[in-house]
């Protein structure tokens, strides 16, 4: 799966199945075998390991897409608004650019939206290149 040919860049994108889900189906988003698209039931679930755990297995970038601030019923999207920041703030200290990690508010319906925050963060870690 990771060749080192290939100069195009490796994603992980995390998708909340309430507000996001509904979106992915109708986008015409990539489903490269290098990209990873993986919906979680909240994306209060996705901690910190599981983003070092992307890079381990050789993404350059993980996006997180996430309910609106005040929209989720768990309040789960402040839980992850603060462990992105702090992860930001540990890739710093890894020498690892902080931009490399990315979360996107995203509501139900925002098809638009959700692949203009793919591709744009595809581009972003295309011009990052893969980790050192």
């Amino acid at each position: 799966m990771d060749n080192p040919t290939t100069n195009s860049a490796k994603i992980t994108t995390f998708c909340c199945n309430w507000s996001v889900k509904p979106g992915l189906r109708l986008s015409n988003l990539s489903t490269d075998e290098e990209d990873k698209i993986i919906v979680t039931m909240c994306t209060g679930r996705v901690g910190p390991e599981l983003v070092m755990q992307a890079f381990e297995y050789g993404a350059w970038g993980v996006l997180i897409c996430a309910c609106p601030l005040g929209e989720c019923k768990h309040d789960a999207n402040y839980k992850t608004l603060r462990r992105v920041l702090l992860l930001k703030r540990m890739l710093s200290q890894l020498n690892i650019e902080p931009e490399r990690v990315r979360i996107e508010w995203i509501d139900t319906g925002e098809v638009a939206k959700l692949q203009n925050a793919v591709n744009g963060f595809y581009d972003a870690i295309e011009k990052l290149g893969p980790i050192k």
